[in-house]
C-alpha cells in the first residue's frame, strides 16, 4: 500500500473575515430578481461582455443613461422600490441619489453580485451635504468598491478602484489629493468637480439590511452601521446644518472592527492539520446564495 505525504505551503491567501453586522442578503430564487432583468432586458446590457468589473460598470452605465436627476423635485412614486423607480424613470422621472443607489443595488444584487447601500457626508456644520451611494464586493479586485450609479462613477488610487472606508481613509489623509475620479465603462479619469466630491467621504455608514429589494413589500428602515475609530469618536457628523439625526435615535449601530464592514464574500478559509499520513482540512466561507462549495 502507497503511503501518502502532504507538506502544507503557505500561499498568499485573500484573509477571511466572517459576516458579523448585515443579517441579510438577496434571494436570487426570488421572482422579482428574474423580472427585474426581463422587464428591462438587462441581460442585453452585459452581453458579449466578460470581465466581472466591466459588466458591472456596464450595468451603472444603463442605470445613469435611464434615469434623470433631479435633486430638488424627485418624482414622487408609491414606494421606494427599483422597479417602480425605473418605471417612473423610464417615462421620464427624475431622481436623486438614494433611488439610484436603491436601483443599483437591486440590479447588481441580481447579477449575484454581493452590493450594499451606503450613506456618505462631508460632515461639516457650515455644508453637512449627504450623497447615497452603493459598494459593491468585486472578486477580481478581491475587495469591496464604492460604486456611483448616479454620477456613473467611481474613485482609483494608482489604477485601483477604492472602498468606501478607502475613500475616507484618503479625505482624512491629505482631502483625497491622491485619488483620482473615474467615469463610466472606459474608467476615464476626470477633474472636474461635481456637487457630491471627494470630501462627502469623510463619514460614510452602511445600511444593515442587504436584501431590500426582494423583502418588499416588508422592508423597512435599516439601521446603520458607523466605524468608530478616533476620527469618529473626537469629531462630530453635521448633516444639512445640525447634528446627524441618527445619534439622537440611536440608529447608528457602531463597531470598532474594519473586518466586521469589510468582510469578505467568496472567500475561503482552509483550516490544515497534518498528522503523519493523514491531512485533516476544514473549509469556512461567508458566501451568500450559494448552497455547497467544492
Amino acid at each position: 500500500m502507497m503511503t501518502m505525504t502532504y507538506k502544507q505551503v503557505d500561499t498568499a491567501n485573500v484573509p477571511f473575515h466572517v459576516n458579523e453586522l448585515f443579517p441579510a442578503y438577496e434571494d436570487l430564487n426570488h421572482p422579482s430578481i428574474q423580472l427585474l432583468k426581463d422587464r428591462y432586458q438587462l441581460d442585453a446590457v452585459v452581453e458579449g461582455i466578460d470581465g466581472e468589473f466591466d459588466r458591472m460598470l456596464a450595468l451603472r452605465a444603463w442605470i445613469k443613461a435611464n434615469i434623470e436627476i433631479n435633486d430638488p423635485n424627485p418624482t414622487e412614486v408609491d414606494h421606494q422600490y427599483a422597479i417602480d423607480i425605473l418605471d417612473a424613470a423610464l417615462e421620464g422621472g427624475g431622481f436623486h441619489c438614494a433611488h439610484f443607489s436603491i436601483v443599483q443595488s437591486a440590479i447588481l444584487n441580481a447579477y449575484g453580485y454581493v452590493c450594499r447601500r451606503l450613506g456618505a457626508g462631508d460632515g461639516r456644520l457650515e455644508r453637512g451635504k449627504y450623497h447615497g451611494v452603493n459598494e459593491v464586493w468585486v472578486n477580481e479586485f478581491n475587495k469591496w468598491v464604492l460604486i456611483d450609479a448616479k454620477y456613473d462613477l467611481h474613485f482609483e488610487k494608482d489604477g485601483v478602484p477604492l472602498s468606501a472606508l478607502e475613500m475616507r481613509d484618503e479625505v482624512i489623509k491629505n482631502e483625497g489629493a491622491d485619488v483620482n475620479k473615474t467615469y463610466g465603462p472606459k474608467r476615464e479619469v476626470k477633474k472636474e468637480e461635481f456637487v457630491e466630491g471627494i470630501e462627502t467621504y469623510r463619514w460614510v455608514n452602511w445600511e444593515m439590511d442587504t436584501n431590500r429589494f426582494t423583502a418588499f413589500p416588508s422592508h423597512g428602515s435599516s439601521a446603520a452601521v458607523l466605524l468608530d475609530d478616533e476620527y469618529s469618536l473626537n469629531n462630530t457628523w453635521y448633516r444639512d446644518g445640525k447634528e446627524n439625526w441618527a445619534y439622537a435615535i440611536n440608529f447608528f449601530v457602531h463597531t470598532t472592527h474594519r473586518n466586521w464592514i469589510e468582510w469578505t464574500p467568496n472567500v475561503v478559509k482552509a483550516n490544515c492539520k497534518i498528522n503523519g499520513n493523514q491531512a485533516r482540512i476544514r473549509l469556512a466561507s461567508c458566501t451568500p446564495n450559494f448552497k455547497t462549495y467544492q
